[in-house]
Protein backbone atom coordinates (compact mmCIF):
# COMPACT_ATOMS: atom_id res chain seq x y z
CA UNK A 1 0.00 0.00 0.00
CA UNK A 2 0.99 3.81 -0.66
CA UNK A 3 2.77 5.22 2.66
CA UNK A 4 0.84 8.14 1.74
CA UNK A 5 -2.75 5.84 1.40
CA UNK A 6 -1.45 4.50 4.70
CA UNK A 7 -0.81 8.15 6.88
CA UNK A 8 -4.10 9.06 5.43
CA UNK A 9 -6.19 5.65 6.70
CA UNK A 10 -4.77 6.34 9.97
CA UNK A 11 -5.98 9.86 10.35
CA UNK A 12 -9.32 8.96 9.26
CA UNK A 13 -9.59 5.99 11.79
CA UNK A 14 -9.20 8.89 13.93
CA UNK A 15 -11.84 10.54 12.73
CA UNK A 16 -9.28 13.63 12.20
CA UNK A 17 -10.45 14.16 8.27
CA UNK A 18 -13.95 15.35 8.46
CA UNK A 19 -17.13 14.62 6.38
CA UNK A 20 -18.35 17.68 4.09
CA UNK A 21 -21.09 16.09 1.94
CA UNK A 22 -24.22 17.59 1.20
CA UNK A 23 -26.94 15.68 1.87
CA UNK A 24 -30.33 17.85 1.49
CA UNK A 25 -32.16 16.00 -0.72
CA UNK A 26 -30.77 18.10 -4.01
CA UNK A 27 -28.11 16.97 -6.10
CA UNK A 28 -24.84 17.22 -4.71
CA UNK A 29 -22.53 20.45 -6.15
CA UNK A 30 -19.90 17.74 -6.54
CA UNK A 31 -19.44 16.14 -10.04
CA UNK A 32 -17.46 13.98 -12.36
CA UNK A 33 -17.27 13.14 -16.07
CA UNK A 34 -15.00 10.86 -17.78
CA UNK A 35 -14.03 10.56 -21.41
CA UNK A 36 -11.44 8.69 -23.27
CA UNK A 37 -8.70 10.34 -21.58
CA UNK A 38 -9.58 10.48 -18.04
CA UNK A 39 -11.84 11.61 -14.85
CA UNK A 40 -12.92 14.91 -14.31
CA UNK A 41 -13.50 16.48 -10.88
CA UNK A 42 -16.12 19.81 -10.47
CA UNK A 43 -17.16 21.22 -7.52
CA UNK A 44 -20.10 23.51 -8.41
CA UNK A 45 -20.08 23.75 -11.63
CA UNK A 46 -15.59 24.46 -11.70
CA UNK A 47 -13.14 21.96 -12.76
CA UNK A 48 -11.46 21.43 -9.97
CA UNK A 49 -9.51 18.38 -10.73
CA UNK A 50 -8.41 15.67 -13.07
CA UNK A 51 -6.70 12.58 -13.78
CA UNK A 52 -5.73 10.66 -17.00
CA UNK A 53 -6.63 6.69 -17.27
CA UNK A 54 -3.13 5.80 -16.95
CA UNK A 55 -2.19 7.54 -13.69
CA UNK A 56 -4.72 6.06 -11.98
CA UNK A 57 -2.46 3.79 -9.67
CA UNK A 58 -5.36 3.18 -6.87
CA UNK A 59 -8.74 3.19 -6.02
CA UNK A 60 -10.18 2.84 -2.50
CA UNK A 61 -13.14 3.93 -0.73
CA UNK A 62 -12.90 5.40 2.85
CA UNK A 63 -16.09 5.43 5.20
CA UNK A 64 -15.75 8.96 6.54
CA UNK A 65 -17.85 9.89 9.50
CA UNK A 66 -18.86 13.69 10.75
CA UNK A 67 -22.82 12.80 11.73
CA UNK A 68 -23.11 9.72 9.71
CA UNK A 69 -21.31 7.39 7.80
CA UNK A 70 -20.60 8.40 4.14
CA UNK A 71 -18.53 6.79 1.44
CA UNK A 72 -15.46 8.85 -0.57
CA UNK A 73 -13.99 7.13 -2.88
CA UNK A 74 -10.14 8.01 -3.37
CA UNK A 75 -8.86 7.75 -7.01
CA UNK A 76 -5.37 8.23 -8.65
CA UNK A 77 -1.69 8.34 -7.63
CA UNK A 78 0.71 9.85 -4.73
CA UNK A 79 0.60 12.81 -6.28
CA UNK A 80 -2.91 13.42 -7.72
CA UNK A 81 -5.34 11.93 -5.56
CA UNK A 82 -9.35 12.89 -6.25
CA UNK A 83 -11.62 12.20 -3.82
CA UNK A 84 -15.32 11.68 -4.93
CA UNK A 85 -18.05 11.66 -2.74
CA UNK A 86 -20.16 9.11 -2.99
CA UNK A 87 -23.44 10.61 -3.93
CA UNK A 88 -21.51 13.28 -7.01
CA UNK A 89 -23.21 13.50 -10.18
CA UNK A 90 -22.04 11.05 -12.46
CA UNK A 91 -20.69 8.93 -10.02
CA UNK A 92 -22.50 6.31 -10.57
CA UNK A 93 -21.49 6.24 -14.04
CA UNK A 94 -17.92 6.60 -13.52
CA UNK A 95 -17.71 3.88 -10.35
CA UNK A 96 -19.01 0.82 -12.74
CA UNK A 97 -19.05 2.01 -16.72
CA UNK A 98 -16.16 4.12 -16.43
CA UNK A 99 -13.33 1.84 -14.44
CA UNK A 100 -14.29 -0.97 -15.79
CA UNK A 101 -14.10 0.48 -19.38
CA UNK A 102 -11.09 2.15 -18.53
CA UNK A 103 -9.15 0.68 -15.72
CA UNK A 104 -7.36 -2.75 -16.62
CA UNK A 105 -8.39 -5.60 -13.87
CA UNK A 106 -11.26 -3.32 -12.53
CA UNK A 107 -13.83 -5.42 -13.64
CA UNK A 108 -13.22 -8.68 -11.69
CA UNK A 109 -15.17 -10.61 -8.82
CA UNK A 110 -12.61 -9.79 -6.35
CA UNK A 111 -12.88 -6.01 -7.16
CA UNK A 112 -16.87 -6.20 -6.60
CA UNK A 113 -16.46 -7.67 -3.33
CA UNK A 114 -14.37 -5.18 -2.42
CA UNK A 115 -16.59 -2.99 -3.55
CA UNK A 116 -19.86 -5.38 -1.75
CA UNK A 117 -18.25 -5.18 1.42
CA UNK A 118 -17.33 -1.68 1.52
CA UNK A 119 -21.01 -0.38 0.97
CA UNK A 120 -21.97 -2.54 3.79
CA UNK A 121 -19.78 -0.99 6.00
CA UNK A 122 -20.42 1.74 8.32
CA UNK A 123 -16.59 2.66 9.13
CA UNK A 124 -13.13 1.53 7.82
CA UNK A 125 -11.14 2.27 4.62
CA UNK A 126 -10.91 -0.56 1.28
CA UNK A 127 -9.11 -0.80 -1.53
CA UNK A 128 -11.28 -1.47 -4.35
CA UNK A 129 -8.37 -1.73 -7.23
CA UNK A 130 -4.84 -1.08 -7.13
CA UNK A 131 -2.57 -0.91 -10.58
CA UNK A 132 -0.18 -4.23 -10.50
CA UNK A 133 2.62 -2.63 -10.64
CA UNK A 134 2.27 -0.80 -7.45
CA UNK A 135 1.02 -3.83 -5.74
CA UNK A 136 4.47 -4.93 -6.74
CA UNK A 137 6.06 -2.30 -5.05
CA UNK A 138 4.21 -2.84 -1.70
CA UNK A 139 5.76 -6.52 -1.48
CA UNK A 140 9.15 -5.57 -2.59
CA UNK A 141 9.27 -2.19 0.55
Amino acid sequence: MFNFFRRFLSRAEKNEMPAKALRHGSSSPISVAFDERGVSLFVKGQIKQTIAWDEIEMIAVCIEDAFLPFPYWYVGNEDNLLRISNDAVGGTALFVDGFCEHISGYKSDTTFNAIIKASAAMEGAFIIWQAKDTAQHKETQ
